[in-house]
């Protein structure tokens, strides 16, 4: 636990957590394990902020075949210290799809990149500060969000920065992490959601999946808060870091992976 941002957050009204879930986690039993572990993770109104770090997470989904229950668990394990990556994410009215900017001028900023075959062009000289990725057959909603006022601002606010939208959560990430005792860290936290996240979130706010079956926008109404199952998560690749356990009881079945080596072990 790190005191000093525990009391800083106290005093400002914010709640702490020692650790934590990411931002914006999904229900998949590899989405709940495959994206590290948020520490020292302040929470304010609209907004949190902390690091995520490797470490050990398992998931279990418990279901049943006939009388027969079956219990899946699986378990990711990176050294701690194998990712540190900083997160501020900003609360959007709606839940969008999935899009990474991956910045060009910094390393690795993500604990997970986008496969190949999901990036987009778009116009001007975005390209040279950003490498935008999203979901195939989504290419006209990315184009949708990230207007040309909107990509300034993230040129001219976050430029250092990879941003990901992910579910209702706008995020951004810095290798290394966010000093959070930093008045001017926490500045810049404003400064963000005061550009970027306004801009965001007046573009979220109109926003509609048309792929989303029409008997259920019907009964929502336009503001429907759905993404279509294409559009609510990117192909990723696999950590090279992570060692993957994977369980399946009742069913007999135990699969194990380490850094791309498949396993199969039938007991």
């Amino acid at each position: 636990m790190n005191t000093a941002i525990a009391q800083m957050a106290h005093e400002n009204g914010w709640s702490y957590e020692e650790a934590g879930d990411p931002p914006a986690l999904g229900g998949t039993l590899w989405e709940q394990v495959s994206n590290g572990t948020a520490r020292d993770k302040v929470v304010g109104d609209g907004w949190e902020a902390g690091t995520i770090t490797g470490g050990s997470r398992s998931a279990t989904q418990v279901s049943r075949k006939g009388r027969l229950e079956v219990r899946r668990t699986v378990t990711v394990s990176a050294p701690k210290r194998s990712i540190t990556l900083g997160y501020f994410a900003i609360t959007l009215p709606r839940r969008l799809p999935h899009m990474v900017l991956d910045a060009t001028r910094n390393g690795r900023g993500m604990v997970t990149r986008p496969r190949a075959g999901q990036a987009l062009s778009l116009e001007g000289d975005f390209d040279s500060h950003f490498q935008l990725y999203a979901p195939n057959g989504y290419e006209r909603d990315a184009l949708y969000v990230f207007t040309p006022d909107l990509m300034a601002l993230l040129i001219d606010e976050a430029g250092d920065l990879d941003v990901e939208i992910r579910d209702n959560q706008l995020i951004v990430y810095r290798e290394g992490g966010f000093d959070l005792l930093d008045p001017r860290v926490r500045e810049r936290f404003a400064q963000l959601r005061a550009t970027i996240g306004a801009l965001a979130w007046s573009q979220s706010d109109r926003y509609l999946d048309d792929r989303v079956p029409a008997p259920r926008l019907l009964r929502a109404g336009p503001a429907d808060n759905e993404v279509g199952a294409g559009g609510q998560r990117l192909r990723r690749k696999l950590p090279k870091e992570a060692l993957i356990g994977v369980w399946a009881a009742g069913g007999g079945l135990a699969v194990a992976a380490v850094t791309g080596l498949l396993l199969i072990l039938l007991r």
